[in-house]
């Protein structure tokens, strides 16, 4: 490794990831107490200043912290009281644990170990010289932009911490002072001496006396020179000061288009009025609306003659007529300061009272005197005003071209959104340079790319700029290759600066990730956190912005004036004030801005939070497709995610979605797919998101009616296509069309089934529809259960529990030494945290079956779930091996060779994994948990006999157990007890009893029976899917628990997972079952959501369900499907049903061969409370960041 330079990440050389050193020389670190303390405080200051939710971990040489959350205060306290709350809110593990986690810090430890799959894992060592960070990173890991910054910030404020014991974590800086001072030095902006200052109107009289004869501005054919447009000017405006108009007004102009926009703009600047353009297509209350707010004496409008408003408020209308105009060469004269206002436009895309941002003289002025540099402007420029007058970006294209002796012309209101109209102008006026917003571009980049005479018609073009959205890099780039002659300029900046402050030169090595890039002269751009503290390169952040560029503020509106525009905290950025943009963007390492996406722009659908962008993306690398929009589509209580595309007629949904999903997480799928053929954009040109919702609108109404059968013409649906249909809400839906493929999911599964059972009175199960996904399938399947019925489940159950006659069944060896073992479901709850537990405390080897396209993706899969879970440490790799498979195929989807390998290495099968949904019956299980089990019955007794160790659940014996009076003990034969109910633990029940038959017959088989396993103390993470979760996740949710005793047995994972190890390694339990839960009854209602969340009847927390499952929460709807759908409003039969949903575990069963175990061991982990405390950590997001922070309930 290199050592980098003091005070900067420097890149090291490695084959396995991003790796960065950074150097702090900080002798006083010496003084420093408790450093692993110090240490967890500085990676939770990083985790919180970068906006990340994760757990943090630190390990020496003598312990390992972990620290799942903190309180939101933690980073104001000083030094010694926060390293006392960081020790008693994390928890101490050995070291031998070796857990790295999500974000692991190695205190002294070895930078070159072996940290292939470790997300981010950074090593600092300590010396008398200062600290020392390594901060290594996979490639493809999210994290992996940001690890430079990663280094810097965790090493800066270690060091500070070390140095002064008495400092807040809050107040360490994050950035050294060599990139303090690049950061905000050149790249932040850079000075240049422009005075004295010149205001625009100035500016203009100069090219005026230079070439008065050259033309100016043009229109439908129609021109003015420079001495028209300026003794218009002149002459307008000493008409508006006979109306009383003078410096400092602010007044409305009620024009589209035509050469009386600039005459009119230019006249109020040379008197030291601010425009304010007004649109004449307005609704009325919009125009009320910004009247309002203006509250001028006078509002400029069109050649005819108008009032601005009607009512008792209305507004005079002074009409700008050209014709009626005298000319005069004698200039208006006032005085203009920098800090005089110069224009104000309304924000779009708003709703409420409308904001108008007012901008300066100075800022204007600045920004034009930049243009001239940038594009060395020559006089010749052509530019077309390609930005509806009401958008910002009109105002350098009137004006800007007017200051270097150029030509603007003024398009027909509206013309810039034809882009064939557009292109034709091009070619007539031989414009040279104009802007377009992203979506424009996209479509004329289209239109070019299919058209050459459309290609020829833009050949004078040399210079764009892009800008108002984020830039489209593919529409971009394929510009370029067309007309390779355009110089793309990528423009950024809010409507409250100076039109636009960051430009950057697009070039093809750019790719797919093009910069806003450097701000211009005498304007300036930082990267802060939420407290506006700076940021170094690679973190993303909020962009802040100040220099000459500032606006005013919104126009009497001092409030929200007060909240974006902030003091000052970086005295390196000149001006008292900066500017939240709420845009998030990072600096890359070449110091360009790179614009990441909006601070208030994130969908949340049905509980889980969508990046919009990255399904954007995503559908644009699809080939014909132009422009992508995703909005979250509400159809009745429902929300759920909606994609539009323009796209060529050749791109198909159906060949869409299969592409969406393979590159996107299925949460994140859109359910609706639109293809246009363009977009419907905004008077601005930008897309048209309300435009969009109206669309839906529009789709969703259709599909009712045709849902409900429409006006009765043309023939009914079959009734199995009807109720896909209705079910998954696509009335266009074929009988070919896959049920998973249109975006169907377990609920909607049961749905189809329970409809078609009821309407068709054929027995039809959730395992039939997966079995014949389309409608077509399904019918013939009733077709032919009319003409044979299907098999009666007590005969299935009773053929599926008797192992074969012809099974091979001998005893295992007992005293066969155990080096590896088989573990199935390593990906699951349960699974994980196993595997977890035989790598840190044992040392065999560990095979994995989980479902994956091969065994290189099956081993990735079982690490990146122990990853995620903070159960990973890279040492681990060495002994773990992954196969792809699948327990409800034969021989569990293992091939020949693939079998025999693992039947001659294996020394114990343990067998986790199963199919878990309480919605689906007995059939819809049996294949993974009946057939799969048989399986690794079958591979366990093959080549050398195998002890197979089953983990199952106390649902096997739950009905049987409450009928008897007293506990049922381990031994009881499940082949004597009554079914159970749901079809998860009835399938779970079948297995042990082919299991059981096994045993009889020889085969060393030991059952391990769970209760409730809920999550462990050292993170907190609860299992999604399992009903307790739902259950109080809906409590929290709603912030409601019902009136009714809710008990069972809490027994933590990892608790769990010590037993069961612990039953793997001790031979006297084989052969015989275990009831593997903690003894306690809870109540769940009491037990974590305590007396902070009140008590309703069980009739009212099920309305608020209900409405929860209208508002589309589908844990929810989740949660109400298990109750029976027709219940009365008797409280106390209610009070029963909410009381049946557990199972008191600990009043029905025994654990004798349990209690025994744990003696044997010595666990002596029967404390509930760390278990408890973690999840309500987890539940209530208490000291989380990036998100609303819940107070925390009372147990």
């Amino acid at each position: 490794m290199r050592s980098g330079d003091t005070g900067s990440a420097v890149p090291v050389d490695a084959a396995d990831g991003l790796t960065y050193r950074y150097v702090v020389a900080r002798p006083a670190v010496r003084a420093a107490e408790d450093p692993t303390a110090t240490a967890l405080l500085a990676a939770v200051e990083l985790a919180d200043r970068l906006g990340r939710e994760l757990p943090v971990r630190v390990r020496t040489g003598t312990e390992t912290l972990h620290l799942p959350a903190w309180p939101a205060n933690l980073h104001q306290l000083p030094g010694g009281p926060a390293r006392t709350a960081v020790r008693s809110l994390a928890t101490a593990e050995p070291l031998a644990d070796d857990d790295a986690g999500p974000l692991a810090v190695l205190l002294d430890g070895d930078p070159g170990a072996d940290l292939a799959t470790v997300p981010v894992l950074l090593s600092a060592g300590l010396s008398a010289d200062g600290v020392t960070v390594v901060v290594r990173c996979a490639p493809a890991d999210p994290w992996s932009v940001s690890v430079p910054a990663v280094a810097e910030i965790f090493a800066e404020v270690f060091a500070a911490l070390l140095a002064d014991p008495h400092l807040p974590s809050g107040r360490a800086p994050a950035v050294g002072p060599a990139t303090r001072a690049l950061v905000f030095g050149r790249l932040a902006g850079r000075p240049v001496d422009d005075t004295p200052f010149r205001a625009i109107p100035a500016m203009i009289e100069e090219r005026v006396d230079r070439h008065p004869d050259r033309p100016a501005v043009s229109f439908r054919g129609r021109r003015l020179s420079y001495r028209q447009l300026d003794e218009l000017a002149n002459g307008f405006a000493a008409a508006l000061a006979t109306r009383g108009v003078t410096r400092g007004d602010v007044v409305p102009v009620l024009l589209a288009d035509g050469l009386e926009l600039p005459v009119a703009y230019l006249a109020l600047m040379k008197l030291g009025a601010a425009f304010v353009p007004f649109d004449p297509g307005w609704p009325a209350d919009r125009l009320h609306a910004a009247l309002a707010v203006v509250r001028p004496r006078l509002v400029v409008t069109g050649p005819a003659p108008a009032r601005a408003a009607s009512g008792p408020d209305a507004v005079p209308g002074v009409p700008v007529r050209l014709h009626t105009i005298t000319p005069t060469a004698t200039r208006p004269g006032v005085p203009i300061g920098p800090d005089d206002l110069i224009y104000g436009i309304f924000t779009s895309g708003t709703t409420g009272t409308p904001r108008c941002a007012m901008n300066r003289h100075d800022g204007l002025a600045n920004r034009f005197r930049f243009m001239t540099r940038w594009f060395r402007a020559t006089g010749d420029e052509v530019v077309l005003q390609n930005s509806r007058h009401t958008f910002d970006s009109s105002v350098w294209q009137l004006f800007w071209p007017l200051t270097t002796g150029g030509r603007v012309v003024v398009p027909v209101q509206g013309g810039f959104l034809d882009v064939e109209a557009t292109v034709r102008t091009i070619a007539d006026e031989r414009v040279t340079m104009t802007d377009f917003v992203p979506s424009i571009l996209g479509l004329l980049v289209a239109m070019v790319d299919r058209d050459p005479d459309a290609r020829r018609a833009g050949g004078t073009l040399r210079h764009l700029i892009v800008g108002g959205e984020e830039i489209d890099p593919a529409a971009v780039h394929r510009l370029g290759e067309l007309v390779p002659a355009i110089a793309v300029t990528n423009g950024y900046g809010p409507t409250e600066a100076s039109i636009g402050m960051i430009f950057h030169l697009v070039t093809p090595a750019d790719g797919d990730t093009v910069p806003i890039g450097r701000p211009i002269d005498n304007c300036y751009a930082a990267v802060v956190d939420t407290q506006l503290r700076p940021l170094p390169p690679g973190a993303v952040g909020e962009i802040v912005i100040g220099g000459v560029c500032l606006g005013a503020g919104y126009l009497g509106a001092p409030a929200r004036t007060a909240e974006v525009f902030v003091p000052n905290p970086l005295p390196e950025i000149p001006g008292h004030r900066l500017y939240r943009t709420g845009d998030l963007g990072r600096l890359d390492a070449d110091g360009r801005l790179h614009f990441v996406g909006r601070r208030d722009f994130q969908l949340k659908v049905n509980g889980v939070r969508i990046e919009a962008g990255e399904i954007e993306t995503a559908a644009t690398r699809f080939p014909g497709i132009l422009q992508a929009k995703v909005v979250v589509a509400r159809d009745g209580g429902t929300k759920s995610l909606a994609l539009f595309v323009a796209a060529d007629r050749e791109v198909t949904e159906p060949r869409l979605r299969e592409h969406l999903r393979r590159l996107l997480p299925r949460t994140s799928v859109p359910r609706h797919l639109v293809v246009l053929d363009t977009l419907p954009l905004t008077r601005n040109g930008k897309v048209d998101r309300r435009a969009l919702q109206g669309h839906l609108d529009v789709l969703f109404r259709e599909r009712a009616t045709r849902l409900a059968g429409g006006t009765g013409d043309g023939p009914r649906p079959d009734p199995v296509l009807a109720v896909f249909r209705a079910v998954l809400g696509r009335p266009d839906l074929d009988a070919d069309t896959d049920f998973l493929a249109a975006g169907g999911d377990s609920l909607q599964a049961v749905a189809v089934t329970t409809a078609l059972t009821g309407e068709l009175g054929v027995p039809l199960g959730v395992q039939d529809l997966f079995d014949h996904p389309t409608p077509a399938k399904l019918a013939d399947l009733f077709a032919r259960r009319r003409r044979v019925p299907v098999e009666p489940e007590a005969e299935l159950v009773a053929r599926d529990a008797r192992p074969p006659v012809d099974l091979v069944v001998r005893a295992a060896d007992l005293r066969r030494e155990i080096r590896s073992v088989l573990v199935t479901g390593a990906t699951g709850f349960v699974g994980s945290r196993l595997v977890h537990e035989l790598l840190t405390t044992t040392d065999v080897r560990v095979h994995c079956l989980t479902r994956a396209a091969d065994d290189a993706e099956a081993t990735a899969r079982v690490v990146r779930a122990l990853v995620d879970r903070g159960l990973w440490a890279p040492h681990l790799a060495a002994r773990l091996a992954g196969y792809a498979a699948d327990l409800s195929r034969p021989a569990v989807g293992l091939d020949a060779r693939t079998w025999d390998h693992l039947a001659r290495d294996c020394d114990l099968v343990l067998h986790v994994g199963a199919l878990v949904n309480f919605l689906f019956d007995y059939r819809a299980h049996r294949l993974a948990n009946v057939h799969g089990t048989a399986e690794l019955l079958r591979l366990a007794l093959q080549d050398r006999p195998k002890p197979l160790h089953h983990v199952s659940t106390l649902g096997v014996l739950d009905t049987e157990a409450a009928r008897h009076r007293l506990p049922l003990p381990e031994t009881f034969d499940p082949a004597a007890a009554a079914p159970p109910a749901s079809g998860y633990s009835r399938s779970k029940w079948v297995a042990e009893r082919h299991l059981t038959a096994a045993r009889r017959r020889g085969a060393t088989v030991t059952l391990l029976r769970l209760g409730e396993v809920m999550p462990a103390a050292d993170n907190g993470t609860p299992n999604r899917h399992a009903l307790t979760h739902l259950l109080l996740a809906a409590c929290h949710r709603l912030g409601l628990r019902p009136d009714a005793a809710i008990r069972s047995d809490w027994t933590p994972v990892d608790y769990a997972a010590r037993r069961i190890v612990a039953a793997v390694t001790d031979r006297s339990t084989w052969g015989r079952a275990l009831h593997v839960l903690h003894p306690r009854s809870v109540d769940f209602t009491e037990l974590p959501a305590g007396d902070g969340v009140p008590r309703v009847s069980c009739a009212q927390f099920l309305a608020a369900l209900r409405d929860a499952v209208a508002d589309g929460d589908r844990d929810a709807a989740a949660l109400l499907a298990l109750f029976p759908t027709r219940l009365g409003a008797d409280e106390e039969q209610l009070r029963a049903v909410f009381g049946a949903l557990l199972t008191d575990n600990p009043r029905l069963f025994r654990r004798d061969g349990c209690d025994r175990l744990e003696r044997r061991h010595g666990f002596t982990d029967a404390d509930l409370a760390p278990s408890v405390d973690a999840y309500r950590k987890w539940l209530t997001g208490q000291g989380r960041t990036g998100g609303d922070r819940t107070p925390l309930p009372t147990a």
